[in-house]
């Protein structure tokens, strides 16, 4: 026979496993949520916006959605293990692209962290990743600068 002790020991377990599936799942998929909803596009009043200042601006006058990213120095086969910020790089830009729908994306350099170091086969695996973790719809321009670290010389 079960005593009351057990049963309670069995729930406070469960509740355990309970919690931290939900703190894993939270962690990994919900908490880019709060983070990029609290970014916001400036709203702009009349006469502010691309062209504003004497430049033609002024009602009508167009605003730009543009989202930065630099620096990333994701590392690939050299320096990299199986729990990189890969995953959530990817899941971050992910998200910021459908919450915040940024009409041009810039990618500042520095992507990579191996361009020195990694061989042709590596290259092309981190390429391949790039174009995964980054991949956008057709409504968005992405342009990609080249930083020290991507090309091969790093403290020379």
């Amino acid at each position: 026979m079960t005593t009351r002790a057990e049963v309670q020991h069995g729930l406070d377990g469960r509740h355990a496993v309970a919690r931290v599936i939900g703190v894993f799942f939270f962690c990994e998929y919900l908490i880019y949520f709060p983070v990029v909803l609290r970014c916001a596009w400036p709203q702009l009043g009349h006469g502010a916006g691309r062209g504003s200042g004497g430049g033609g601006g002024g009602e009508g006058a167009q605003t730009l959605r543009a989202m930065v990213l630099s620096d990333t120095h994701l590392l690939g086969a050299v320096g990299g293990h199986w729990f990189d910020k890969l995953r959530q790089m990817e899941r971050g830009f992910q998200t910021a692209l459908w919450l915040l729908r940024p009409e041009i994306v810039f990618i500042l350099g520095d992507i990579f962290d191996e361009g020195k170091w990694s061989t042709p086969t590596n290259w092309d695996d981190d390429v391949r990743r790039f174009h995964r973790m980054f991949r956008h719809s057709s409504d968005t321009q992405l342009v990609v600068l080249v930083g020290n670290h991507d090309i091969g010389f790093h403290y020379e």
